[in-house]
């Protein structure tokens, strides 16, 4: 007997299915792993992400993966969450944010302190006060402030 593919409504109830009933072991696997953070910081993991990398931008992964994608495909996701989908998984990384951009308007702050008072030439002003923030917080990012 002949097997027929399923469809895509099919397909898609299937996933959403077995995403629900996996959601606990998901959850309580995660939970109980240990050694994550260490793994994810390895030079092995290092290394496997830049082949990784490197294999993907050399078969323009990307691009073959976005060839049949439109703007209506790409808006079909947030319609179907709302803005919801958007603020509450933003609102529940509140403190992440903070710890992350922390050092970064530390530095930000610092750097304009130390800066001279605005004149009357916007160019001047630019090199003056915009160069040595961007720098400054770029040198941060780099691990070089």
């Amino acid at each position: 007997m002949a097997k027929t593919p399923p469809s895509e409504q099919e397909l898609a109830q299937d996933y959403s299915a077995g995403v629900a009933a996996k959601a606990q072991k998901w959850l309580r696997r995660t939970l109980a792993a240990s050694g994550v953070a260490d793994a994810a910081k390895s030079e092995a993991a290092e290394s496997a992400y830049a082949a990784a990398m490197n294999a993907a931008v050399a078969n323009k992964q990307r691009q073959k993966g976005l060839a049949g994608v439109s703007d209506s495909d790409i808006k079909a996701g947030v319609q179907a969450v709302g803005a919801g989908g958007y603020s509450s998984g933003a609102t529940s990384k509140a403190a992440k944010m903070a710890k992350k951009a922390k050092p970064y308007v530390d530095e930000a702050v610092r750097i304009a302190n130390s800066l001279p008072p605005r004149g009357a030439d916007a160019a001047a002003n630019v090199q003056a006060r915009v160069v040595p923030i961007a720098v400054g917080l770029q040198q941060k990012k780099r691990g070089g402030g």
